[in-house]
């Protein structure tokens, strides 16, 4: 499925463990082109607003396959992403977790 989102927490994949996110800047045009088919969960009114989306707070589940169209405010500017998630090999999420907590 498609969905439209203003925030991003790992809790939304906790039914599937073994996924990874590929992620991809979009521009705006971009965007707006993509999202005419997408469910919004759009938490934030003022981002839901300026994106023209309907505004919904309700939690969201993703599973492998899903398309998470991304808008989110940094800085008082809104930038745009395209995230794919995909189930991966138990071995690959844990080197990617490895690299995460090297990071920070």
């Amino acid at each position: 499925m498609k969905f439209i989102i203003s925030s991003f927490s790992w809790e939304m994949f906790s039914n599937f463990p073994n996924i990874t996110v590929d992620k991809y800047e979009l521009t705006e045009d971009e965007f707006q082109a993509s999202i005419f088919d997408a469910f919004s969960h759009v938490g934030h009114e003022d981002i839901a607003k300026a994106i023209n989306v309907a505004f919904n707070k309700e939690p969201l589940q993703v599973r492998p396959g899903d398309i998470l169209l991304y808008a989110n405010k940094a800085r008082g500017v809104l930038k745009f992403y395209l995230l794919v998630v995909r189930e991966c090999s138990p071995l690959l999420r844990e080197e990617e977790l490895l690299i995460e907590e090297e990071m920070i």
